[in-house]
């Protein structure tokens, strides 16, 4: 996708791709699994792709649809990277905190994006506020998620 924001001059959609393959990319230095990692990826680029390439709704939808999928991916691959070395509830907290910590950052580089490439990825400080809610709440959606299946998932 991102030759083809590049091809296509989407500087928006190319900050876009570069802050996923940023993450991915810290994410497996840490030490993330692939059973992590992978479903993330896929995750994200189908995010991209409705964002940028076919959207299904009104823009704002979307990005509020993107940014809280985009929690909840991180959320579920926190929880699975936490799982077997801090217990739960600790384990649940941390990656709610992470969760928020990664939107923040994901902002920071909206915001970095925005002012080198002149896109317009942040409309208002209200707009990266809500971002900022909806990545986290769709986060600790995915973390109850997890611990509702947290039982089922220890047998593995």
């Amino acid at each position: 996708l991102s030759v083809a924001f590049l091809e296509a001059r989407n500087g928006a959609a190319l900050v876009m791709c570069a802050l996923c393959f940023a993450g991915l990319f810290a994410a497996r230095l840490i030490g993330f699994s692939n059973r992590a990692l992978v479903p993330v990826a896929a995750g994200l680029v189908v995010i991209l792709w409705l964002v940028w390439i076919d959207p299904v709704t009104h823009p704002r939808t979307m990005s509020a649809l993107a940014h809280a999928g985009g929690g909840a991916l991180v959320g579920w691959a926190l929880c699975d990277y936490l799982r077997e070395r801090v217990a739960w509830p600790a384990s649940g907290l941390l990656a709610l905190a992470g969760v928020f910590a990664i939107t923040v950052l994901w902002e920071i580089g909206e915001f970095a994006g925005d002012r080198l490439l002149t896109t317009s990825l942040q409309a208002s400080e209200t707009d990266s506020a809500l971002d900022i809610f909806l990545g986290t709440f769709g986060g600790a959606a995915a973390v109850a998620l997890a611990w509702l299946l947290a039982p089922r998932l220890r047998g593995r």
